[in-house]
């Protein structure tokens, strides 16, 4: 199977940090930084939404609808690419392994990198 990562992230609420389990992207380490959200810098292996990503850029772990945690290019090896933005309508398209088209929301989140 693809290899995972675990990543740790403080708690919003209470001094503690959760653990959670993430398909490894290729050419992460252990001990790397993981950012996710808007602000996050384009590296490999951190997380923001398709919409802020430049076209062209190599993704994996791509959310189908806003907030279900990955589910297209999750394979060992697999990578979607994102082709073109529609800023009016908040959508992006993306090329999945497959070779197929598919437009999602600009507001899914996708991993960096292969």
């Amino acid at each position: 199977g693809a290899p995972l990562a675990v990543v740790a992230f403080r708690d919003a609420y209470k001094y503690r940090q959760n653990k959670s389990l993430f398909v490894a992207a290729e050419g992460m380490y252990s001990g790397q930084f993981i950012y996710c959200g808007k602000k996050a810098q384009l590296t490999v292996g951190n997380i923001l939404p398709v919409g802020i990503m430049p076209e062209g850029t190599i993704i994996c772990n791509v959310e189908a609808k806003q907030g279900d945690r990955g589910s297209f290019a999750r394979c060992s090896g697999d990578y979607a690419t994102i082709i073109s933005h529609n800023p009016d309508e908040g959508k992006t398209r993306l090329r999945l392994p497959s070779g197929t088209k598919k437009v999602v929301q600009s507001t899914c989140r996708a991993m960096v990198g292969m």
